[in-house]
């Protein structure tokens, strides 16, 4: 058992609401450690001398004039802890019903289609023009049409090879 739990079951032996097994281990604990044993010491002088101290007696009506004092003092906290509570489901719905119109209203982006994929959107052949434009006899217009095709379509994807 550790000096910390031994110094919570103190507090609570000497308010006598301890268990069996709890004034066990406390005794055997307090055997072998003695710092343990001059905390209990210290705590049954500060006991002893609370009950020789005589305390005055309450004026009338003590409690009832106290209980309205502390009302107002912890009456700003109170409502504002009230008010907070009630503010958080608000606030989300608040936050769910934004979300809710954003995704509605907002316009989707559209998705341009290059020409290839518009070509194979309709089932058309992609390769007819590259066929076409392989085909050219002149080996300059062929390479320049070859450069202006591969132009038009915005490719992101390209290899470049040394």
């Amino acid at each position: 058992m550790k000096c910390k739990e031994v110094e919570k079951l103190l507090s609570r032996h000497f308010d006598s609401i301890l268990t069996s097994e709890e004034k066990d281990n406390l005794e055997i604990h307090l055997k072998s450690c003695s710092s343990c044993q001059a905390k209990r010491r210290e705590y049954e002088t500060i006991l002893e001398t609370l009950r020789k101290e005589e305390f005055p007696e309450l004026k009338p009506y003590f409690w009832e004039r106290l209980q309205p004092k502390l009302k107002e003092k912890f009456l700003p906290l109170t409502l504002w802890k009230q008010w907070s509570i009630r503010a958080i489901p608000i606030s989300l719905l608040v936050i769910l019903l934004l979300a809710t119109a954003l995704l509605i209203f907002l316009p989707e982006k559209k998705v341009e289609l290059s020409q290839t994929e518009a070509l194979l959107l309709r089932e058309l052949n992609p390769l007819q023009e590259a066929n076409t434009l392989l085909e050219e006899r002149n080996i300059e217009n062929q390479n320049m049409m070859l450069i202006f095709t591969s132009l038009e379509e915005e490719n992101t994807e390209r290899r470049y090879e040394p």
